[in-house]
């Protein structure tokens, strides 16, 4: 099992705020995205986002490989589990920002955990630590 912290970003008209909604426990990067394409809901906070009409869709994206000089198709679901979130894709415009756009992603902190190292940092540090393959 790996920890992530859970990051956003959210913009507006004048300003723009990043931080970290939480910690996630998960064994894989896809777990991580089929959680949020579910638009969970953690402590109040909605998660909001377009994964699930992006992937009905059928949304895809060209990237240029290097290592063998060729142009490659890939998904929506690829592209965002390859960059951990749409957080942190250098190619996505930001527009129509009067009522506000947040982005998600989410980044390692520490791979294999263990289980019972996770139970004493929620117990005695009370960092909120969400196990998604429960």
């Amino acid at each position: 099992m790996n920890l992530y912290a859970l990051k956003f970003r959210h913009y507006s008209q004048k300003d723009s705020i990043e931080g970290i909604i939480t910690y996630l426990t998960a064994e894989s990067l896809e777990d991580i995205y089929e959680w949020m394409k579910s638009e969970p809901v953690i402590d109040s906070h909605y998660i909001s986002n377009s994964y699930q009409d992006n992937e009905n869709d059928g949304k895809t994206f060209d990237r240029y490989d290097s290592y063998d000089n060729a142009v490659m198709t890939e998904t929506f679901k690829e592209r965002m589990i390859r960059l951990n979130g749409e957080m942190f894709d250098n190619d996505i415009y930001v527009s129509d920002t009067y009522y506000g756009v947040t982005q998600y992603g989410w980044e390692l902190v520490k791979e294999n955990v263990y289980y019972t190292d996770v139970v004493a940092v929620k117990s005695s540090l009370n960092i909120n630590i969400v196990d998604i393959n429960l």
